[in-house]
């Protein structure tokens, strides 16, 4: 399946190996997060009540980056468990500073 990239204004910041095999528990955990954020996601200061699935995921990939400010391995892991489960097609997350908004994009393989 190969990596993961995480870029965070044009420097590559992580590399997850999509190919880690979740256990049951691990993939209980995504499923609860996506249930928790059907309840509503806070976004650029907007509370999105129905978030679609291209929301939520920009909503992991922004707490995946503050977990790499942080050094946070318990957010990244489970942040990148949840990008990699839920979007297997995605091969690298942009993160850009824009003018004090982080705007997130995902780049499909070829």
């Amino acid at each position: 399946m190969g990596l993961l990239n995480i870029i965070i204004n044009d420097q590559l910041a992580f590399k997850y190996d999509r190919s880690t095999v979740l256990d049951d528990k691990q993939l209980a955990f995504i499923e609860q997060m996506d249930r928790d954020m059907d309840r509503g996601i806070r976004m650029y200061g907007e509370l999105i009540t129905e978030p679609n699935s291209k929301q939520k995921a920009s909503f992991v990939a922004m707490n995946l980056v503050k977990g790499l400010q942080q050094e946070d391995n318990a957010r990244i892991e489970v942040s990148c468990a949840y990008l990699s489960n839920r979007l297997p097609h995605v091969v690298e997350v942009h993160a850009r500073d824009l003018d004090g908004r982080v705007n997130i994009e995902f780049i499909k393989e070829h």
